[in-house]
């Protein structure tokens, strides 16, 4: 029983730790993040761990802990999304409430799957010694590694698509017309920049981002053009490469805007470290928010059409 609550306690505490780096890649955070997030894991791992021998043992108040325990991570959910709001007014890029909710959701989630997958491995330990006779060290062994499989197998399906998986980024010129209206790519009149000093920081520092849908798809163009996910692609480039721009320079806030020719998204950006490759990726590494899917359902099937003078 001793050694079984512990491997259970440990697959469950490494499953959190193996979604919690990708979650750090995603949602760049501070260290205590870390071992809060930890502490929760060891928390939901001892729980589902213990779940099974209380239930054996026809100890039903371990329901009520569950519950508690379910009750305490939608509090780390609330807390998540109140601290980051909070934080909201000192972002050079906002996040945006949309993308907020997304990480705290996020976060909420990734404990349960502690308790699954610590459940899970305990669970199969006792089937594998009660109905087939396998003595405890071989049930140890074969637990942990079905433990392992489960925690990759949730990890696949708990992985978001990002906007990589629906759209094609490339970087493209900017200029400005009439002397003082951006133009990034094809699309003109992204905003008026009217100081000259202005427009040469522009030409000389900023990077054009065109993100087109894949596929002339309306269903990825629905996903480009929900606002929450539009402030989701800025701050990620922004949380990768940082952003030359000071508080009090609005000027320079990356805008983004749609062609309605082509469904694309065009913005311009300064980033500290003008890589336009690292741009790229930070754009395709953006995760899909829930909340701008489903958005065009009934343009699914339809395709965009252009312009033929485009």
């Amino acid at each position: 029983m001793d050694k079984i609550f512990f491997v259970g306690m440990i697959i469950g505490l490494t499953s959190r730790l193996i979604m919690l780096n990708l979650d750090q890649k995603q949602y760049p955070s501070q260290p205590n993040i870390l071992v809060s997030q930890t502490v929760l894991a060891i928390v939901a791992s001892s729980l589902g761990a213990l779940l099974i021998p209380a239930l054996m043992n026809r100890s039903y108040t371990s329901i009520t802990f569950l519950s508690l325990a379910a009750e305490q991570f939608r509090q780390v959910r609330s807390n998540r999304r109140d601290t980051l709001q909070s934080l909201e007014e000192t972002q050079l890029i906002k996040r945006g409430n949309s993308y907020i909710e997304e990480i705290a959701r996020t976060y909420e989630v990734r404990n349960y799957m502690c308790i699954v997958t610590s459940f899970l491995t305990v669970a199969l330990f006792y089937i594998l010694s009660g109905e087939f006779n396998i003595d405890d060290n071989t049930g140890i062994i074969i637990s942990a590694i079905a433990g392992i499989c489960i925690t990759l197998i949730l990890k696949k399906l708990l992985l978001r698509k990002s906007i990589g998986d629906i759209a094609e980024v490339s970087i493209v010129d900017i200029s400005f017309v009439n002397e003082t209206i951006l133009k990034v790519g094809s699309l003109q009149g992204i905003t008026n920049i009217g100081l000259k000093t202005d427009r040469e920081r522009y030409l000389k520092d900023g990077i054009g981002i065109e993100i087109k849908p894949k596929d002339d798809s309306y269903e990825n163009a629905g996903v480009l053009n929900y606002p929450g996910q539009r402030e989701a692609i800025c701050y990620n480039v922004y949380s990768r490469l940082g952003v030359l721009r000071e508080d009090d320079e609005p000027v320079f806030t990356p805008i983004p805007r749609k062609d309605p020719n082509t469904q694309s998204i065009f913005v311009t950006f300064i980033p500290i470290e003008k890589d336009e490759q690292k741009v790229i990726e930070a754009v395709k590494s953006c995760p899909i928010l829930a909340s701008s899917k489903g958005k065009n359902i009934s343009l699914k099937d339809l395709k965009i059409l252009r312009k033929e003078n485009e």
